[in-house]
């Protein structure tokens, strides 16, 4: 098998990819399933050992002699291998580090996606597609204007050519990960920021309102179908993230909160947020919810949170900025933001965004952790 094992370089990795998408399309030509090539692979002295099948895990995962055995069978350096593949880049936790090749097939430690069909073109093949890591900001394709889905076994995506903000927003977006590493935990926050008045009532907004309905138009959903996906508040995410990611900001707001207090700080940051949003009504609203709400609730508002870190005197916080409490997380499953942002939850709606993908891939959200949630 070692020897039949070296044509696999006609069927390269595509930078991001999954390794176990790879073994997929690797084994499809020659008629074999994925299990059988990887056992072909890594078979020579030492007993192979191989956790899970392809049809529990959409990752695999290998040690290091595994990691080598891939690459003496390819021809390829492992350098280059573990650049274009990121899972192989280390051993998975539950993976033992020992002599014998072992491998792995769990589900992905971070959202994947399918790759825009026509950019990787004779890349894909009827029911292997090429499942990658989207990184910071990937989930869109420009060129294409498509929001690439996740989806293991064929292309998903939404056309956003009547979503023109969405692909501004996405441009901004990629400006803000090239010029912070922190990128993701910035756009987390505020994501969370945004999912907080999405929950308190500012669903019927008008804004979000057509938007839900030019996005239904483009899937060929019920607009209830798509209330909750991370489109219809993405433009707001990626604004309010430019806006707590920049420096000149946070100075700007320790100013006034020691010159003014608190209270001229939060109107300052909700009167700018409004203004980059469009919604000239917003600070105000936020304003008077801030006044009413309880006061368990402001303890765990994102928002109030960070502007507290930023402006705390002797700035002992600040190492916790961007972290979320597990009360504001955004919820990643479709029944659960369904039940905060409609009044009931018909099955044959998170049916339809089920068969439809809407909530499949990358979102800027962080997944729920015990009490505070360090943002991916």
């Amino acid at each position: 098998m070692q020897a039949s094992a070296s044509p696999l370089v006609r069927i390269p990795p595509v930078a991001g990819e999954l390794t176990g998408s790879w073994f997929r399309r690797m084994a499809a030509p020659y008629g074999l399933p994925a299990q059988d090539l990887l056992r072909g692979i890594l078979s020579g002295a030492h007993r192979v050992q191989v956790t899970g099948t392809p049809g529990s895990g959409l990752e695999l995962f290998l040690n290091p002699p595994a990691r080598t055995a891939l690459a003496h069978s390819t021809g390829l350096p492992l350098t280059q291998l573990t650049r274009l593949l990121p899972a192989l880049a280390a051993p998975h936790r539950r993976l033992t580090d020992d002599e014998n090749p072992r491998a792995a097939w769990y589900m992905p430690d971070e959202a994947w996606v399918g790759t825009c069909p026509a950019c990787t073109g004779r890349a894909w093949r009827p029911g292997q597609p090429v499942l990658v890591y989207p990184g910071t900001a990937g989930h869109i394709c420009r060129r294409h204007q498509r929001w690439i889905l996740a989806h293991p076994r064929r292309p998903a995506s939404i056309p956003l050519e009547t979503l023109p903000e969405v692909l501004t927003a996405h441009r901004h977006h990629c400006a803000l990960a090239r010029a912070r590493p922190d990128a993701a935990d910035v756009v987390a926050l505020a994501a969370a920021v945004v999912w907080s008045w999405q929950a308190q009532g500012w669903r019927s907004e008008t804004v979000w309102q057509d938007r839900v309905h030019r996005l239904a138009a483009a899937t060929g959903s019920m607009p209830a179908a798509v209330v909750p996906h991370a489109l219809v508040s993405y433009p707001e995410t990626i604004a309010v993230a430019r806006l707590l990611g920049a420096p000149h900001w946070q100075q700007r707001l320790r100013e006034t909160a020691a010159a003014q207090g608190a209270g001229a700080a939060t109107e300052l940051l909700l009167g700018e947020i409004s203004r980059r949003v469009g919604r000239p009504w917003l600070a105000d609203w936020l304003i008077a919810y801030t006044r009413t709400r309880p006061r368990t609730a402001k303890q765990t508002d994102p928002l109030d949170r960070w502007l507290r870190r930023v402006t705390a005197a002797d700035g002992t916080e600040s190492n916790s900025l961007w972290t979320v409490h597990r009360t504001a997380v955004r919820p990643t499953e479709y029944s659960d933001r369904v039940g905060f942002l409609t009044d009931r939850r018909p099955r044959s709606l998170c049916e339809e965004a089920g068969a439809t993908f809407l909530t499949g891939g990358w979102e800027p959200v962080p997944l729920p952790r015990p009490e505070l949630a360090p943002c991916p």
